[in-house]
């Protein structure tokens, strides 16, 4: 495995205060374990990190740790009032609650000033904002989705960086002397044992046994993570073979035991 240039993140998470952690659509176990794990250590250091997946995620993926802070779209939070050709007029900008808690901005303009012509203030969405785009999993910008296409003026200004998985992040958080709590620690090796088959793929090298070893000095603990193949055959409804519809109406039926033997 090539890792990553940990001095580059270094260098960018340095004056970073907010960053965008992204998947893609589909996102394996793997890449959303990392990411939460980024999330829950960039919290922890004192800057200020969020996840977003264009797809909604599976039931699979809501053992992991933080799963429920991962959102759907990327920014679209903040509303931009622009005052164009009338920024020489604005004096001060303050706001206020009524006495029915409805907020009031109030713009005052500078003294002798003709005022704000209220016809020509534009009301935006503020898009993302973020000072750093760490992509996880992500191949090519075309695989964000609809965080791409809502979003693209703002991915092409902010500096990024990739990293594949949770054996990346497991050493570039040691490398960056990151925290890594125990729920970090969790979720990226749960994330080594998905990838991995139980350390069983081809793909397993000394590197990644080293990032397990990492992993549970820090408190790493096992996550079940449930799959079809987990479950004895018949347990869950399946079609037969070159059937339309399942017929589940009979899985769904009161069963009736037909043994010899009464106790």
């Amino acid at each position: 495995m090539i890792r990553p240039d940990h001095q580059k993140l270094q260098n960018l998470l340095q004056p970073a205060r907010s960053i965008a952690i992204l998947l893609p659509k589909n996102p394996s176990y793997d890449s959303v374990a990392a990411a939460l794990a980024l999330k829950i250590s960039l919290d922890a250091s004192g800057k200020s990190a969020t996840v977003s997946c264009p797809d909604p995620l599976t039931v699979e993926f809501h053992r992991l740790v933080g799963a429920s802070s991962i959102t759907s779209n990327f920014g679209s939070r903040n509303l931009v009032i622009s005052f164009p050709d009338q920024t020489e007029s604005v004096d001060k900008v303050s706001y206020n609650l009524d006495d029915h808690g409805i907020l009031q901005l109030i713009v005052t303009p500078k003294p002798g000033s003709a005022g704000l012509d209220h016809r020509r203030l534009k009301f935006v969405s503020g898009g993302a904002q973020a000072d750093l785009v760490i992509l996880v999993g992500v191949a090519d910008l075309s695989d964000l989705g609809q965080i791409y296409i809502d979003s693209k003026d703002l991915l092409a200004q902010v500096p990024q960086f990739q990293v594949s998985g949770s054996e990346e992040v497991t050493h570039l958080l040691t490398s960056l002397s990151l925290p890594v709590s125990a729920d970090a620690a969790s979720n990226l090796f749960t994330g080594l044992q998905k990838i991995t088959r139980n350390f069983q793929a081809e793909s397993v090298t000394a590197d990644t046994f080293e990032a397990a070893a990492i992993l549970m000095r820090h408190g790493a603990h096992h996550i079940d993570v449930a799959s079809p193949s987990d479950f004895p055959e018949g347990s869950i409804p399946t079609p037969p073979p070159n059937a339309d519809q399942p017929p589940t109406q009979d899985w769904y039926a009161p069963k009736v035991y037909k043994g010899t033997t009464v106790s």
